[in-house]
């Protein structure tokens, strides 16, 4: 009574305290994943050194990448960013091209520029020669280059393969094509025209090359993908350029042109400007030229026919008269010939889309500002349709605005025109009223005076416009691109890809992996009982004993003085049984199982056997009367036996037989397979069977059919003080525990208690060297390691 009071306060105990149940499920789910990952160790090795040689491989022979960078400056008013030169332009006031990062960004984008880039490098064609593993793409050092003349936009792809014949000939081979040729000569194919140019500077060209070509726009597609342009920051107006090549040179090339071409085409829209403008001023100075030298041939013509020297002295006193009227009408004049010209040129509407040539603005606040924001907004629309179409919104709504804008210097234009033309009459009514005054003077010297005053109004304007051309001309010769380069485009030291510690670390993970997989997925397949926590997952009822597995074949394993690890078990389920027989008359222990072939009759003849040694009186029992192997193992008859005794025709003297094992120890065959063996043990003369037999041995050994297919062991359970239930390690299978968990909780049978037979020592199913009595797991860690070493052998030599 006393052990059954322990035991049953050591359960209390472990279930009254939930966190340190739970704590210590979590140490073993960790020990019992640890368990498993040690005993396939040479699994986690062969997979780790076969990753780790495939990342070797692709390391070896996969296609670096490399990260070409640029960086670059941008004029950007807003952030403060200043090309040098730009103090000539303000000093000048000739032009305003105002920009900004962000816009700068977009046209770095632009497909446009990235065409130019195409096709100023060719790279819609490609270069390949054959190595020793795979082909290499070539770009500096190829022999030859392969120029199309003419290429169909419609191509896809196209791929030929071209074999230089020493220094003067090629042959070009395809699928359907093959020609020979000499270099420089103009081919023609299916795809277009091109020609095939040798370099001289590369000696060796004996070789075999594939070319491979694609059309401008797939060319453009993909290097527009393989670009990045980015600002670092909104406190800056520099833009940094990255591109990914697999050939560092190839791709510094890249991007130092599509930089050179960005600059060129930012310096074009300012040297666009001061086209315009020079050419409204040559217009200009042809027209005033002939004017002027239509005036000075009638000068000419009148000298001659009035046969005049010198007029200088005898208009000195008109001149001086009026000198200060005829000067203030003279501006006035130029003043309204300006605004006549600029009026026209703006209702034009072939210069709808035109800069206003701003030089030749007349100096009034109100149309300067108006023709300075026009031009910048004309400048904005080239700009965003760099990158964008006529009917995006931004372009529309600067239409717009040029519309609106257009009208006011229109209507700007007409009302300063009118005031000049009143002033101009102003003047000339004074001037009128001079020349009654001078009605005087010959009438040769009013002419020749009207032919002055002619010849200096056409003179002045000739001057002003020769002025203004030059000062365009200057302007154009100082443009500088709206872009300084800080950081010409450079290539990284190393490959950004593949990444050698990323590959092995994926390689590394993916050798753990591959076996951990396999091992989780096993044992999700798995649909029989492998480990201890299988058990208690499974089902309630406690576990008493462990029995190892015996690579012998005998039925007895157990000896009087035997030291193998499966009888130190066996006395380890002795001593166990102790705790649950603890009453003076529980003696009568049942073995059970789930099915045929757990080795109930194995454990019952060997625990029989381990009690008798103890000197205890033991009689054991074969009731499987269906399936009966004791009698077997033991090599005892079996003609008569329990079920002869059943139906009367022998008495318990005559079935009770002695084991051979043991002098303490007697057997109870099975007798005669029965046609009903349940109805037998309904008899009276079974129970009276038992109550013979409890008054003359210390222990009764029932060994029954399996639980889980027939009901014989429930009918001997009445007869039973406690229940053995035979689980046995990779036989059993998981569902059958289900019957265990019902026997345990309705209670069917009585003080049901598992044993697990046949277990295997690995780490993996939680047997692994902590010993079942003494002795087992003696030298089991180097028996396994042992084993392992074996395995690992035999699949390398496999």
């Amino acid at each position: 009574m006393q052990h059954e009071n322990i035991y049953s306060k050591g359960q209390h105990s472990a279930n009254g305290h939930s966190r340190p149940q739970e704590s210590n499920e979590r140490v073993l789910d960790l020990r019992s994943i640890l368990d498993k990952v040690l005993s396939n160790w040479y699994w986690f090795v062969l997979c780790g050194i076969l990753t780790i040689a495939l990342a070797w491989v692709y390391l070896r022979y996969a296609t670096p990448g490399y990260l070409i960078n640029a960086k670059i400056l941008v004029q950007d008013q807003q952030k403060g960013g200043n090309i040098p030169g730009e103090e000539l332009f303000q000093q000048l006031e000739l032009f305003s091209n105002k920009s900004n990062v962000d816009n700068e960004v977009e046209i770095l984008k632009s497909r446009s520029l990235m065409e130019k880039v195409v096709n100023s490098l060719e790279l819609n064609v490609r270069y390949f020669t054959e190595g020793r593993v795979k082909k290499t793409e070539v770009f500096n050092k190829r022999p030859f280059s392969m120029h199309w003349l003419s290429l169909k936009d419609t191509l896809s792809a196209v791929s030929y393969t071209v074999r230089p014949q020493g220094r003067d000939s090629f042959a070009l081979h395809r699928e359907d094509l093959s020609l020979r040729g000499a270099w420089g000569d103009t081919i023609r194919l299916p795809e277009g025209v091109m020609t095939l140019a040798r370099h001289h500077t590369v000696d060796s060209i004996e070789a075999e090359y594939d070319v491979n070509v694609v059309s401008i726009d797939n060319a453009v597609a993909d290097l527009m993908t393989q670009l990045n342009v980015s600002i670092p920051n909104k406190q800056v107006s520099t833009i940094d350029l990255a591109l990914t090549t697999t050939i560092p040179g190839k791709g510094e090339e890249i991007l130092n042109t599509l930089i050179d071409a960005y600059r060129h085409a930012s310096v074009e829209d300012k040297n666009r400007i001061a086209d315009s403008t020079i050419d409204f001023i040559d217009k200009r100075l042809r027209i005033v030229s002939t004017e002027l030298l239509g005036v000075e041939r009638n000068i000419q013509q009148f000298k001659q026919d009035n046969q005049l020297a010198d007029l200088t002295e005898q208009s000195k006193l008109l001149v001086s008269g009026t000198g200060d009227n005829l000067k203030q009408l003279t501006d006035a004049q130029v003043k309204l010939n300006v605004i006549n010209s600029m009026e026209e040129y703006i209702r034009d509407e072939k210069n709808n889309k035109r800069i206003v040539p701003s030089s030749m603005i007349v100096q009034d606040p109100t149309f300067v500002g108006l023709v300075e924001k026009y031009n910048t907004l004309q400048l904005e629309r080239e700009r965003q349709l760099l990158a964008s179409t006529p009917s995006n919104p931004v372009v529309v709504n600067l239409d717009r605005q040029l519309s609106g804008i257009r009208g006011d210097l229109a209507s700007n234009i007409q009302s300063f025109r009118k005031g000049v033309e009143l002033s101009i009459e102003e003047l000339q009514r004074n001037s009128n009223s001079l020349s009654q005054r001078i009605r005087k003077v010959p009438a040769a010297e009013r002419v020749f005076l009207d032919f002055s005053r002619q010849q200096a109004i056409k003179q002045d304007l000739y001057v002003f416009l020769l002025k203004k051309r030059e000062e365009s001309a200057i302007s154009k010769t100082s443009n500088l691109a709206i872009a300084r380069i800080i950081d010409p485009a450079k290539s990284d030291a190393l490959p950004f890809k593949p990444k050698r510690i990323m590959v092995y670390l994926l390689a590394l993970m993916a050798g753990a992996g591959i076996p951990a997989l396999w091992i989780y997925v096993r044992g999700l397949l798995n649909t029989r009982i492998q480990s201890r926590e299988d058990i208690k997952a499974l089902t309630p009822v406690p576990v008493l004993a462990e029995i190892g597995h015996c690579s012998d074949k005998q039925s007895l394993v157990v000896s009087k003085d035997g030291g193998s690890h499966v009888a130190e078990q066996f006395r380890a389920l002795r001593t166990n049984l102790q705790f649950i027989l603890s009453g003076k008359q529980d003696k009568v222990v049942l073995l059970t199982s789930s099915m045929s072939g757990e080795g109930k009759s194995f454990v019952a003849i060997n625990l029989a056997a381990v009690l008798a040694y103890s000197g205890k009186k033991v009689v054991l029992m074969e009731m499987d009367l269906r399936k009966p192997k004791i009698s077997d193992g033991l090599g005892i008859s079996n003609h008569t036996g329990f079920s002869s005794y059943a139906i009367g025709r022998a008495s318990i003297n005559e079935i009770v037989q002695p084991s051979g094992i043991h002098e303490n120890l007697k057997v109870v065959s099975s007798g005669p397979v029965p046609p009903n063996p349940a109805e037998l043990m309904l008899l009276e003369s079974t129970e009276h069977l038992f109550t013979e037999l409890r008054r003359h041995f210390d222990y009764i050994i029932i060994d029954t059919a399996p639980v889980g297919l027939v009901t014989d062991a429930q009918l001997l359970g009445r007869f039973a003080d406690a229940t053995l239930y035979l689980v046995r390690q990779g036989y059993t299978f998981r569902q059958q525990l289900e019957v265990s968990k019902d026997l345990y909780l309705y209670g069917k049978m009585p003080k049901i208690n598992l044993v697990i037979n046949d277990v295997k020592a690995s780490r993996s199913s939680g047997y692994g060297g902590y010993g079942y009595g003494y002795g087992y797991g003696y030298g089991h860690e180097n028996t396994q390691k042992k084993k392992g070493i074996k395995k690992l052998k035999s699949l390398i030599n496999n």
